[in-house]
């Protein structure tokens, strides 16, 4: 202790007043990255316990001070803390030659492992020693959740970056730019994707446009972890917030059976439910979801689905917390509104499901002679020279195939003019 001293104030002797303004100048450049809340570190805690308090750097500039005329100047016994990781008590007799250094107890600040910083308590070392484990392990705390908190703000903007630039590429002519892209993000080409959009109408949790610059509170940090957890099962599956409330999960090696699909988002809905409830936050969103695709642009091109399907479920106010794009009331609505909706694509979809059928054909011709009879099941029958239950049994077998609702007149329309205007559907019954 004694040799410590010494070399303390051998220290202090040297530090003149020019090079001590210019370790200020260094210590405010400091300050400015990794000090803007030891100040309210040190306040909060000054006020708790009634007794003086600064906070060091490991460069030994003081952060912040009850006394603020010390922000920015060197403190000498920072070094020998930082060095050995040890508690070092300062005496009224021991520090009446040094510069800067008052009584009280030196005590390091550890994250993962290395000291970052030193906490001053000032006072005699007898009467403050009992509150260094207390504001030293608080401050340690703080630290951590500020890393935390950086941390998952970070992955948050690089995901939303690499959504960003991933669907600015063009597959023919990028593919190797996305490739190389894709690797340095762990996120290997090929993989079967299923898209789903979530989509917050009315929350008090705003994700930032795109073209703002990234910043994420705690909410926003606290939604991507949910979904985070509630979504991601292996390292290929991505979470990204987007513009206007919007988030992308891109689900990989998804299968293709949609009742499982139905049934995952409708816990995640629940836990959603939940999660929102405790936080106090209105309760209102959606989730949109395509098929799975391999490729970049069926990626990109589901998610436009989703988000036009949003759109439309939105101005119908649809009571469901989640449905698919090829649902048959969003398509109905769609259909009326812009027949290029998802309606195109998804109806094609929907048709391959049938034509891909062992009895397709079959299915087909006596839905479209179901509907040419008004949805009446014995006229259809009898126009088919067929029993009426074994037209049902068709048309329950069709049903099975696109989860369609006979009894509805708009569905069942829908279906019925995309049937008609398919190059691989005879229309005629």
């Amino acid at each position: 202790m004694h040799n410590i001293l010494r070399i303390l104030k051998i220290k202090s002797a040297q530090i003149d007043s020019k090079e001590l303004k210019i370790q200020q100048l260094k210590g405010l450049n400091v300050l400015k990255d990794i000090g803007h809340y030891a100040q309210s570190i040190v306040e909060q805690f000054s006020s708790l316990l009634d007794i003086p308090i600064s906070i060091t750097d490991n460069n030994g500039v003081i952060i912040g001070s009850t006394d603020n005329n010390r922000i920015g100047s060197v403190h000498l016994g920072t070094a020998e803390v930082s060095q050995s990781g040890k508690v070092l008590f300062f005496s009224k007799e021991q520090t009446d030659d040094l510069v800067n250094v008052f009584p009280g107890i030196a005590a390091p600040l550890r994250f993962q492992q290395e000291t970052v910083g030193v906490l001053g308590l000032i006072g005699d070392p007898a009467k403050v020693e009992r509150y260094v484990q207390f504001v030293q392990s608080h401050i340690e705390m703080i630290l951590m959740e500020s890393y935390r908190s950086r941390s998952v703000a970070s992955q948050m903007e690089v995901m939303q970056d690499f959504i960003q630039r991933l669907s600015s590429y063009k597959e023919e002519t990028d593919y190797s730019r996305i490739q190389n892209y894709c690797e340095l993000h762990g996120f290997t080409l090929g993989i079967p994707r299923r898209c789903i959009l979530l989509d917050k109408q009315s929350s008090n949790i705003q994700v930032p446009n795109l073209e703002q610059t990234p910043t994420f509170n705690q909410e926003e940090q606290a939604l991507y972890l949910f979904l985070t957890k509630v979504f991601v099962t292996n390292e290929q599956d991505v979470v990204a917030p987007l513009s206007k409330g919007q988030w992308l999960i891109l689900l990989a090696n998804q299968p293709d059976d949609s009742r499982q699909m139905k049934k995952r988002l409708e816990v995640a809905s629940g836990k959603l439910h939940k999660f929102l409830d405790k936080r106090d936050v209105v309760r209102g969103f959606m989730f949109s979801y395509s098929e799975p695709s391999s490729s970049i642009e069926g990626i990109f091109k589901n998610y436009e689905y989703c988000k036009k399907s949003l759109d439309i479920a939105k101005r119908h106010d649809f009571q469901q917390s989640f449905f698919s794009i090829d649902d048959w009331d969003l398509l109905s609505h769609g259909f009326i509104e812009e027949i290029s909706l998802p309606s195109q694509w998804t109806l094609e979809n929907h048709i391959g499901k049938l034509l891909n059928h062992l009895n397709g054909m079959v299915l087909i011709e006596s839905f479209l002679a179901y509907c040419e009879e008004q949805l009446n099941m014995s006229q259809a029958a009898r126009k088919l020279y067929i029993h009426r239950n074994t037209l049902l049994y068709r048309l329950q077998q069709l049903q099975q195939v696109v989860e369609i609702d006979l009894h509805s007149f708009k569905q069942c329309t829908l279906l019925y003019l995309a049937l008609k205007q398919h190059p691989h559907v005879d229309g005629s019954t």
